[in-house]
């Protein structure tokens, strides 16, 4: 095993260096120049040589090519550099709004996972009931709802109709006389509102399906045979081996409790790592983007090499080597 997840590593490593590259030159031939965004806040009318300098203090100057290199030798040594909208370490930008992202993301993620995997259960067992339909029916319009389309909607209703909730932010600008932990739940509830149930679909329709494909299995029913009781069937037996999409699924949802949601945190102007990157792209603030994308690709590729791991655990059937053994 260990022998396996060295090399996993190692492809990680190498996935990171493509991934990185590419988005580098990517980010650099978009449209828009960041000297340009930047001097539009601080001087009007400027002149070449002041350009020039601005562009130089900003390492923009020297071809791409040296420029990755030296971002790459400093990204190594967990330097991510300096935001060049506001001249500040990338790592002190990131860590400022990383807490929000991960209070979001993961409350959303514990209530999808809690009941998508819950009602997956349920509508698999009773299949073909009253209960089954409707929930099918919701998660197929679930899966047609963008999910900007639900966040607007659940802002118009809550916000602007019923006014439960504030519109936006993290925190209330002026006294309300709640304590600051309510004040911070009330400006929460939309956006997990709108971040589980666009998770939730997607844990309902794979425990679901999943669960189904075990339960007509012909071990289950010698289980059965035996005299085991429906709960020791269904959940030492059935719901253990119908677990390995879930994980695949839960390591693909890892990345977003650090990259946060792009959208989601726009639209409730959230202070996250989504809204982060949504003003570094807008911006042109390289170094801010590409230390958004690196951390997102590492906790994507660590949630992978996880969910590796947890097959063998689950099913001693299957390898990290991709061998069944007979």
């Amino acid at each position: 095993m260990h022998r396996v997840i060295f090399s996993r590593i190692i492809n990680a490593v190498a996935i990171l260096l493509i991934t990185s590259l590419s988005s580098f030159v990517l980010m650099h031939l978009a449209p828009g120049d960041p000297v340009a965004m930047y001097l539009s806040y601080d001087m009007s009318d400027a002149e070449p040589e002041a350009v020039e300098r601005v562009r130089e203090a900003m390492g923009l100057n020297r071809p791409l090519a040296v420029q990755y290199v030296l971002w790459l030798s400093r990204a190594v040594r967990g330097d991510l550099g300096y935001s060049l909208t506001t001249r500040r370490p990338v790592t002190t930008v990131i860590l400022e709004v990383l807490p929000n992202s991960l209070l979001l993301m993961a409350t959303s993620l514990a209530l999808a996972v809690t009941i998508g995997i819950g009602l997956g259960i349920v509508t698999a067992v009773k299949q073909r009931s009253l209960l089954d339909y409707v929930v099918t029916a919701v998660v197929f319009i679930g899966y047609s709802v963008p999910s900007f389309y639900l966040a607007l909607f659940l802002l118009y209703l809550l916000s602007f109709q019923l006014k439960l909730f504030p519109s936006g932010g993290m925190w209330s600008l002026r006294p309300t006389g709640d304590s600051p932990a309510v004040d911070l739940l009330r400006h929460l509830a939309m956006p997990v509102m709108s971040s589980t149930l666009v998770q939730l679909v997607v844990w309902v329709r794979f425990q679901r399906n999943s669960l189904l494909e075990v339960l007509h299995q012909d071990y289950l029913r010698t289980a059965r045979a035996k005299g085991l009781s429906e709960w020791i069937v269904l959940f030492r037996h059935a719901w253990r081996n119908s677990l390995i999409p879930i994980v695949t699924q839960f390591g693909l949802s890892f990345s977003h409790l650090i990259g946060g949601s792009f959208i989601i945190e726009t639209i409730f102007a959230w202070p996250g790592m989504g809204r982060l990157g949504i003003e570094s792209i807008r911006f042109r603030d390289y170094p801010v983007s590409m230390g958004i994308l690196l951390l997102s690709s590492v906790m994507i590729l660590l949630g992978n090499l996880l969910a590796d791991i947890s097959y063998s655990l689950l099913d001693p059937r299957v390898s990290l080597e991709g061998k069944v053994p007979k």
